[in-house]
């Protein structure tokens, strides 16, 4: 590796050795959300170092933000408000849920990594939302580029890695209590956190309450497979939901040991518009007094996280970091009860469960850094992950499965001078998935009263043969990180990432309702390989910033879904999409420029661009999101009286409309909405008071989401919404 660090050394055209200061990105506000300015000292929690040693050793794309800019960004839920980056999209679930897409890459190819673990859920469905308190988050920081490097599979086109709380040095006792209001789902929540520092101590508590009613859409119907549907008060019907979330956070600090705990539980329950499952009837679309009951079918998830980060130095400049994580992920998928055979009885228990998912996760990395500080950085690492799945309900669409993984890895990284960083790295990873064989008896009853031949009847009902794969695949990556002075900056990062396929992939074979369509897994694909090239550009000088991210990446073996013209034997299935492999190309990139003049003025504008093609049959990849120029204006100043400090923000969002759709994707027209925004910090009673106005789609207009659960349907997106936020310290 040491040759390499030359080879790029003598390229970069360095010859100067001598030891510099590494000059880091530049970070977004993060200041405390508690009226303690006159205390706050620099952090000393591990969670700092930890997280700016991860930052120099990175040489790809990073967004970092705060406290602050989620506050004044607060979207429907913690994805929502990613999407505000540039880069990031959001694949929205009603007005609830989301999860997160990064230059058009979703599903088990985003890691969400919440203070050192991977969070694993059923992310593979797009009608699973991400279970993260976003008012529980105070940090974040965004990779957008190939992670498998750090996090082995599932990481290979992104990573949001959420950071620990801000620890100030000195005793004291501190929290907020935070009102949420919001006009279009007639939201109503609350968000209440305590904190205690004392001595080596440092304990934290918040607990999060939200429900919600069915939310506006400016449409008063909506046509679906040529059947036109009424709404009703131009509300989405069943489509309420609450949200219960609990979180505890310990932590202790000695001179030379660090340990902490954290401990969340998040829970949700939302309902699904009655066309999600099938065309209803009319009957059931007619309002029935209540806009915050939620009726079948709905969706319920409990997620349960217990996550323990210790740290020990063991020498001057070398320190010891072990993380261990345990998840329990339960989710309910209900329906009435509805026979897709004549000869399917209703379950004695649960009659309306139609689907179960039950996850158990248990994490274990551990990791050696050497020369922390100095001009030669090294890191060595394993990691281990045990997932175990089980399934239920009187449908069925995924088996369960066993998966095992774990990878070893070293990280390098050499401070040529001040002005050279090179890193570079290996990793190599194992994994075995074991998948739960799946005879449909019933299936077969069905098909043989149906006419097809016994052969052919039970040749379909093997939902799911039992299956073992084993894999073992590498991925590594070389950059550098170039500091003329303090206005320039120039990252290059080139790799090579992988990704396992997972049980869906490999062995779904159901009604997938979540996605409209009959899902079936091919248990003969191979790890996806990537090879990717990211670069960035920051300029910063008098005001003006701007940052320029192009990326390119090949992929020999990506993985989709593609319709195959073959009409399903199962009863209201339609037809059959299945999971292949083919080359794929993506490229792209977003630029960002923004300029603060007069002290009080800002103006900013980013452009976001995906492009992708399937090398085999020339299409593009499903799920891409379409070209958007976000823009907007700001004003800061300091009020008088009670007010004590406001912004005003106006902003616009042009989304392109996207006419390069995969097979059977519908185009979707592009969209023009505009916000307002005030964030206003008052004195009242000698304390800090936060009130933070919103108003999104200021003129309710009627959008597609092209990357919407409900897309399909043809419904529009929320109209206007109204947030109101008051947020009191103390």
């Amino acid at each position: 590796m040491k040759i390499l660090f030359i080879l790029l050394l003598w390229m970069a055209g360095v010859t100067e050795y001598a030891y510099g200061a590494l000059v880091l990105p530049e970070l977004q506000d993060d200041s405390l959300s508690v009226d303690i300015t006159t205390h706050e000292l620099p952090e000393v929690t591990v969670s700092v170092r930890r997280g700016a040693q991860e930052n120099r050793i990175s040489s790809l794309p990073v967004e970092e933000i705060g406290r602050h800019y989620l506050l004044q960004h607060n979207g429907g839920n913690f994805v929502q408000t990613l999407s505000s980056l540039p880069g990031i999209a959001s694949m929205d679930i009603g007005a609830g849920l989301s999860k997160p897409v990064i230059r058009g890459m979703a599903f088990n190819r985003v890691a969400v990594v919440d203070r050192g673990i991977v969070q694993q859920n059923q992310q593979w469905g797009a009608d699973h939302g991400l279970e993260v308190d976003q008012y529980d988050v105070d940090k974040v920081r965004v990779y957008k580029g190939p992670m498998s490097l750090y996090h082995g599979s599932d990481a290979m086109g992104g990573v949001i890695e959420i950071l620990p709380p801000h620890v100030p040095e000195n005793d004291m006792f501190w929290g907020d209590a935070t009102l949420i209001g919001k006009s279009n789902n007639d939201l109503l929540g609350m968000s209440v956190m305590a904190s205690r520092k004392r001595g080596r101590w440092f304990l934290r508590a918040r607990t999060t309450v939200q429900q919600y009613a069915d939310y506006r859409i400016p449409a008063d119907s909506l046509t679906y497979l040529t059947w036109q549907m009424p709404l009703y008060g131009r509300r989405l019907k069943n489509t309420a939901g609450r949200e219960y979330n609990f979180s505890l956070s310990a932590r202790y600090a000695a001179e030379k040991v660090e340990s902490g705990l954290h401990l969340s539980a998040v829970s949700t329950k939302n309902g699904f518009f009655p066309g999600a499952h099938g065309i209803p009837s009319l009957g059931r679309l007619e309002p029935d007094g209540d806009l915050r009951n939620v009726e079948l079918p709905f969706a319920t998830s409990d997620h349960l996280k217990l996550v323990s980060h210790s740290a020990w130095q063991t020498g001057e400049a070398a320190r010891l970091l072990v993380d261990l994580g345990f998840q329990r992920n339960n989710r309910f998928e209900m329906a009435q009860f509805h026979t897709h055979y004549g000869n399917q009885t209703p379950p004695v228990n649960n009659r309306d469960k139609e689907l179960q998912f039950l996850l158990h996760t248990y994490t274990a990395n551990m990791r050696r850094v050497t020369g922390e500080g100095e001009r030669w950085m090294r890191t060595a690492g394993i990691s281990g992950e045990y997932q175990h799945n089980r399934v239920g309900g009187y449908s069925f669409l995924l088996p369960g499965f066993d998966r095992l993984s774990a990878g070893a890895y070293w990280l390098h990284s050499v401070r040529l001078n001040d002005r050279f960083l090179l890193t570079g790295g290996i990793r190599y990873d194992v994994g075995r998935l074991s998948v739960q064989g799946y005879y449909d008896a019933l299936l077969a009853d069905y098909l043989q009263t149906q006419g097809y031949p016994q052969e052919q009847a039970t040749f379909y009902a093997q939902r799911a043969a039992t299956l073992r794969r084993d894999f073992g695949d590498f991925s590594g990556g070389i950059g550098f990180t170039y500091t003329p002075d303090d206005r320039h900056t120039l990252k290059m990062n080139a790799g090579r990432s992988f990704r396992y396929p997972g049980a869906n992939e490999l062995a779904s074979n159901g009604v997938h309702h979540g996605a409209f369509r009959h899902e079936s897994g091919n248990n003969g694909l191979n790890p996806e390989r990537g090879v990717q090239l990211d670069l960035e550009y920051r300029f910063a000088a008098a005001g003006l910033r701007l940052v320029l991210n192009p990326f390119v990446s090949h992929f020999s073996n990506y993985i989709y879904l593609e319709p195959t013209g073959e009409w399903s034997l199962l009863p209201h299935a339609g037809q059959i999409y299945a999971y292949r492999q083919s080359g794929a190309l993506m490229a792209g990139g977003e630029v960002t420029a923004a300029y603060v003049f007069d002290g009080h003025w800002r103006l900013a504008s980013d452009l976001s661009y995906v492009y992708n093609r399937n090398l085999t049959d020339h299409y593009p990849l499903p799920f891409s999101p379409p070209a958007t120029i976000a823009s907007e204006v700001a004003y800061t100043g300091e009020g008088g009286g009670a007010l004590a400090h406001y912004t005003l923000r106006l902003d616009h969002r042009w989304v392109m409309a996207q006419h390069r759709i995969a097979k059977n994707e519908e185009q979707t027209s592009g969209t023009s909405l505009w916000g307002l925004s005030a964030h206003l910090q008052w004195r009242m009673g000698g304390r800090r008071v936060i009130t933070d106005i919103q108003v999104d789609n200021l003129f309710d207009v009627a959008f597609l989401n092209h990357l919407s659960f409900y897309r399909r349907l043809n419904a529009p997106e929320p109209g206007r919404n109204l947030q109101l936020i008051l947020k009191v310290p103390f």
